[in-house]
């Protein structure tokens, strides 16, 4: 106990006294916001789900009908298996990748690590769909460029590569969900004490014998923290499967779910029956994952002690182990984009790629449509309030829960991370059911709400980490120096956390401009953002459309990111 704490301590008492009834009501606030904002959008959607119609529909009545075709016939029984062993399987190989490349990158002297971590997480911050569209371009059995581009230069006939099948839509699931599972993984061996390794070496064990032995046993909690959550974000996955064939080449849930509500009949009932199937698979698979999570406490081998990683010597080995990172970030996103540039600037055809022309033409149609700007509109006013509103309620969030210690902190807390569990599309659908009788069903105010609920977890687990990392000290010595709770708040701990906020804030507009699966539940002609109106252009078979508004898309996630990295100085990778 220090001094601080002894003398801090008759002070806070009364502070504490007279603010407990506040305190409880900023408590019950709270949770009335959580409740509204995360938890009666999934209760809404379970009773959706046993309603014959909507809420607005007078001849709707309360039915099982929709339960029972779900989760007792065979097409959705066959669905959810194919669901799971797809997720299972992309949970492999994306961590066997990931893993491969955080020892690389963590444990050996390649040259240039911070460049290198920075390419393989770049996936993360670009969208998937527009992943999915231009490998649809790049691999489709037809027209694919690299397939016509075998014909044209080395005059093969057939298909060389062709990603609308199951095992390519599992390999690209795969290849965009490499940077979770570095991520994870990385930060796991950075913070681990190379004692044991070094042990091992001494004993005469190679390299890959003490990784298979040492490194990787030590780590394994957060290679299964890994595989779980990837397993929890592939299985709510609705972009890449419906872009690269959907319910013809291998169906998926989130698939159906929006076909449920997009093609004719029409059955939400039958798309809210669906989001709960999801619901438990996505739950069972976040329990897992914090079961990992909490084991990992077990394996803790950071010490009081300053230590130094011995980085492995690769001699003949670095020039493979580089072409091997520079391979994923060649299919990650150099040929995507490759792709995604010369379709968007080409009057290409699938006859010949060398007789396509190069012209403007295309990409100045798209950016003169009402509709693209409009669009383009949406997605800079969600993307900038979102991420405003869910950083606000995060810095108050973990503010009360660790600061102010209000009634209920342990609950709050389990709400705010409870989206976690709740895939977008199915979210999506539980928004729709919220309201759909309100003023807010059609406008951008309904992203912006379903944005600000799908995010909160990400946004208040960044600013309470900041949180965690203040010494209460700082905060005692101004109020001994006789600053208010207000004012110590407001000049020394929002200040200290700020790197924390503007990462965060950063975060959650990244993923606001990419979000596709909840978006695309919840639009209408008038708050429909880039990333539906791309898909909605795939939908009607123009992929040049889709392809530009995709760029359009990415160009605006870049022009986030390098205002983050150089303008607010935020830090988007972890330190090598």
């Amino acid at each position: 106990m220090t001094v601080a704490d002894i003398t801090a301590r008759p002070l806070a008492k009364p502070a504490r006294a007279n603010g407990r009834g506040r305190y409880t009501a900023l408590s019950v606030g709270l949770g009335l916001l959580l409740g509204v904002l995360v938890v009666v959008p999934v209760v809404l959607m379970f009773l959706g789900a046993v309603r014959t119609g909507t809420f607005v529909d007078p001849r709707a009545e309360f039915s099982l009908r929709s339960m029972l075709a779900v989760y007792t016939t065979l097409p959705y029984l066959r669905t959810l298996a194919i669901t799971v062993g797809a997720s299972l399987l992309v949970s492999a190989i994306a961590c066997a990748t990931g893993i491969a490349l955080a020892w690389l990158i963590a444990r050996t002297d390649l040259p240039r690590k911070g460049w290198m971590e920075n390419s393989v997480i770049a996936p993360l911050y670009l969208s998937p769909f527009v992943g999915a569209l231009a490998w649809l371009i790049l691999g489709s059995p037809n027209a694919g460029l690299v397939n016509v581009l075998a014909r044209d230069v080395f005059g093969m006939s057939g298909s060389v590569i062709n990603v609308m099948t199951p095992v390519g839509i599992i390999l690209i699931m795969a290849l965009y969900n490499v940077p979770y599972a570095y991520m994870t993984v990385s930060s796991a061996l950075k913070g681990m004490d190379p004692s044991m390794e070094e042990a091992s070496y001494l004993n005469g064990a190679g390299v890959f014998s003490t990784a298979l032995r040492i490194t990787f046993p030590v780590v394994r909690p957060a290679i299964i923290s890994a595989f779980f959550f990837v397993f929890v974000l592939t299985a709510g996955t609705f972009s890449i499967p419906a872009a690269l064939g959907g319910t013809q080449s291998m169906p998926f849930l989130a698939v159906d779910i929006y076909r449920s509500t997009a093609t004719y009949p029409v059955d939400y009932s039958r798309a809210a029956a669906i989001g709960t199937l999801l619901f438990w698979i996505s739950l069972i698979g976040v329990a897992f994952y914090r079961f990992a999570s909490r084991v990992a406490s077990r394996f803790v081998t950071v010490t009081a002690r300053g230590y130094r990683t011995r980085f492995i010597k690769l001699r003949g080995w670095k020039a493979p182990s580089i072409g091997i990172i520079a391979l994923y970030v060649l299919l990650a996103i150099v040929l995507p984009y490759i792709a995604l540039l010369y379709v968007s600037f080409t009057s290409f055809t699938s006859s010949s790629i060398s007789a396509a022309r190069w012209t403007l033409d295309n990409f100045q149609a798209v950016i003169s449509s009402v509709s693209v700007r409009k669009s383009l509109f949406n997605t800079i006013l969600v993307s900038v309030l979102a991420p405003t509103l869910a950083v606000m309620l995060a810095i108050v969030l973990a503010y009360s829960i660790r600061r102010l210690k209000v009634l209920g902190g342990a609950t709050l807390d389990y709400v705010a991370m409870f989206p976690i569990a709740v895939p977008g599309i199915v979210f999506g659908t539980g928004v729709f059911w919220t309201y759909l009788m309100t003023p807010v069903y059609g406008s951008i105010w309904i992203l912006v709400l379903a944005f600000v609920a799908t995010y909160i977890p990400f946004a208040y687990r960044m600013v309470d980490t900041s949180l965690i990392q203040i010494d209460k000290s700082l905060e005692e010595a101004s109020a001994i120096c006789g600053a208010s709770h207000w004012r110590t708040a407001s000049q020394i701990t929002f200040k200290l956390i700020r790197p924390g906020v503007l990462s965060a804030w950063i975060l959650v507009f990244i993923f606001s401009v990419r979000e596709v699966s909840a978006a695309i539940m919840l639009a209408s002609p008038t708050n429909t953002v880039l990333a539906v109106m791309s898909w909605d252009y795939l939908e009607f078979g123009n992929v040049q459309n889709a392809a530009i508004v995709g760029l359009l898309q990415t160009a605006l996630l870049i022009a986030g990111i390098l205002a983050g990295r150089f303008v607010f100085r935020v830090q988007l990778s972890q330190p090598t």
